[in-house]
């Protein structure tokens, strides 16, 4: 009967701390779940898979395994699908994109007002060139158009070319055109106007001289100066809907194509990092003045765009492979600098550069051009 009662408080003990420890480990996993769960969604929410519109100048950036790899240490994954900058302004759409990131101003200042974007990012820039060849060049130093200044060529008289375009003068008809002496108008090609933010660059400097070197700011400037702009497309002939097309006839053909090419300084100075033997050869760039720069400003639609903009802007590992891809930038080295190590030289800085109209004017005046391709 003792041992009874010694027992019954014993075994009551011990369920007791059977339950106890029951509802310790109950409430233990509980805890372990609830922040395993916490720390599973903080990951999620971490890492953002982002769609954007871009120009096509940026679908090889976009595609290196090095800037997919960096992204990706700061928890994005980006999906791009390109088009040109008029069509991306155009096609804003929240619900299927994170970012828009046209190659020119113009279009991203109208995104800004579609998106309400409270900020804008501009990550890297160039200014736009004419890729030509040293024949050319030339020619057109021989008819006081053109200066080679050390290391480079300027067109120093820009409204000179433009007047003798205007005229339709022939290449054969100017001096010591021998190299290239053509039937050919002189004309400098371009892509579509109509799509291509490189060809819209070229219409803001042609109706800036055309203007008087003013920027294009009314109704009355653009019927100024459309006569004088709209053949400068028309008369082309065909035009593709963006650079990456003009670019690889300027490779692949040389001079005769197109020895005038509207281009991106960045084509230029990509293909030679990658193609360091072409260096010796023919092709050069001619800046003219005053030029216009391409500014790539990446416009968010979500929280997602602006960590990716706000990535690309900062990051010195992103904008290290921007250079890489012929793209000025800001932070301590610009590209220039780099570039020159290699054998690519460009100048550090242009001072003669004009600004583009905004998306309104040169809207009008892109606008009244395509109906006259009709």
């Amino acid at each position: 009967m003792e041992i009874r009662k010694l027992i019954a408080p014993a075994l009551a003990v011990v369920l007791l701390a059977a339950v106890a420890g029951g509802v310790w480990y109950s409430n233990q996993r509980v805890r372990d779940d609830t922040t395993a769960g916490n720390a599973a969604r903080i990951e999620q929410a971490r890492h953002v898979a982002l769609r954007g519109l871009i120009g096509s100048e940026k679908e090889s950036f976009f595609a290196d395994e090095r800037v997919k790899q960096a992204l990706a240490a700061q928890g994005i994954t980006v999906t791009v699908e390109k088009a040109g900058s008029r069509t991306i302004a155009e096609r804003y759409d929240a619900g299927k994109f994170d970012f828009g990131f046209p190659s020119g101003a113009p279009a991203a200042q109208r995104l800004k007002e579609l998106a309400k974007a409270p900020n804008v990012y501009n990550p890297f820039y160039t200014p736009i060139v004419l890729a030509s060849w040293r024949p050319i060049a030339e020619i057109l130093i021989a008819n006081g158009v053109a200066e080679k200044q050390g290391d480079f060529y300027y067109v120093v008289d820009l409204p000179k070319l433009m007047a003798m375009i205007e005229k339709g003068t022939r290449w054969k008809e100017l001096k010591a055109s021998a190299a290239f002496s053509t039937s050919k108008s002189l004309l400098i090609n371009s892509t579509d106007v109509r799509t291509s933010n490189s060809a819209a660059m070229y219409l803001a400097l042609a109706s800036y001289l055309a203007n008087g070197q003013q920027i294009v700011q009314s109704q009355q400037d653009v019927d100024r100066v459309l006569p004088t702009v709209a053949p400068l497309f028309l008369r082309q002939g065909f035009q593709e809907q963006s650079s990456a097309g003009p670019f690889e006839d300027y490779l692949a053909l040389g001079m005769g194509k197109a020895p005038l090419l509207v281009a991106y300084e960045s084509q230029l100075v990509e293909f030679w990092l990658k193609h360091p033997d072409r260096l010796r050869g023919d092709m050069v760039l001619l800046y003219p003045r005053p030029t216009v720069y391409s500014k790539h400003v990446l416009v968010p639609y979500t929280p997602g765009g602006a960590r990716l903009g706000a990535a690309l802007e900062n990051d010195p590992k992103l904008r290290e492979l921007a250079h890489e891809y012929g793209f000025r930038t800001g932070g301590d080295a610009k590209g220039p600098e780099n570039w020159a190590g290699r054998g690519v030289k460009v100048p550090d800085v242009l001072v003669d550069v004009i600004d583009p109209p905004s998306f309104e004017w040169l809207e009008r005046m892109t606008t009244a051009i395509e109906g006259r391709f009709k």
